[in-house]
């Protein structure tokens, strides 16, 4: 059986556009699509209760009664099988099927064949879906491949979602922190231009204006000592503790206290340097 191909591309372009993280909500409308990929007119999704170790229904579509149909433990039936070793099953013919129990039948009869596909985001197990083909159009090994990849995508797109979500949150709590230091931080990448900017040291260095993605030289040419010191630790790798430097600014003199730090990447590789200081001008009378 060929799958239409407007509903394939339907379902592309569903993942493509996925903006939800949410495994549930997912692989509900998800249902619905691997369903019309391959021309399946009921199907059941079944989510892992991990506490009670059993596959639960969610959803179903075709009409099928989700509320009645029954839990499924690992290994029990074909859809127990798929989901215990992770490997999608195709029973051509569920009337002659090995291993085959009655919670694998399409509830309320009809149709000759069934896809059972586990579901899994990276290495996590989260549920399962039942795939049942119209009377007298049974499924063949075209129509398993086309649902495992469009199942194998959703667990991609899903793990991507996640790891953004994760990378934002981090990334707004490291810039609450940042945001309420009262002293200033400033950080610079390979290219020396500067990727932080925190509010304190806008303030202690009498900034105004953007400074993000700007060279240092520029983004510091009122204060170009600080732009020496972060320069110097790029090249040399090397940080510095409790260090002064002095500046002159509306004809006064002023004393920055700082120590600075190299910035490291993901992957532990060398990304730039930062600068943390305060203005210690009254103490270094």
């Amino acid at each position: 059986m060929s799958a239409p191909a407007d509903a394939v591309f339907d379902a592309l372009t569903f993942l493509a556009g996925l903006r939800e993280s949410n495994d549930i909500k997912v692989w509900t409308r998800i249902l619905d699509k691997a369903a019309a990929a391959v021309g399946a007119d009921a199907g059941v999704y079944y989510f892992w209760d991990t506490m009670a170790r059993q596959l639960v229904p969610f959803h179903s579509l075709g009409g099928l009664p989700v509320h009645g149909l029954p839990s499924v433990g690992l290994g029990q039936g074909l859809l127990g099988l798929a989901a215990k070793y992770h490997e999608p099953v195709l029973a051509a013919d569920l009337t002659g099927a090995a291993g085959r129990t009655p919670s694998d039948d399409r509830p309320g009869g009809g149709g000759r064949s069934a896809l059972f596909l586990p579901l899994s985001v990276h290495l996590d197990f989260v549920g399962a879906f039942a795939l049942f083909d119209p009377p007298g159009r049974p499924f063949a090994e075209p129509d398993l491949r086309l649902a495992r990849a469009i199942v194998e995508q959703t667990g991609h797109a899903i793990r991507r979602l996640r790891l953004e979500d994760m990378v934002g949150r981090v990334t707004a709590y490291n810039a609450s922190i940042l945001d309420n230091l009262s002293g200033g931080f400033l950080a610079v990448d390979l290219q020396g231009r500067v990727m932080i900017c925190n509010p304190a040291a806008k303030r202690l260095l009498e900034l105004s204006g953007e400074t993000l993605d700007m060279p240092v030289e520029t983004a510091l040419a009122a204060v170009p000592e600080l732009a020496t010191v972060l320069r110097q630790t790029m090249q040399s790798r090397q940080t510095a503790k409790r260090l002064e430097v002095r500046f002159s600014r509306g004809g006064a003199q002023r004393v920055i206290g700082y120590s600075t730090l190299l910035i490291k990447d993901a992957q532990g590789a060398f990304a730039g340097a930062g600068v943390m200081f305060q203005d210690i001008t009254p103490q270094a009378r």
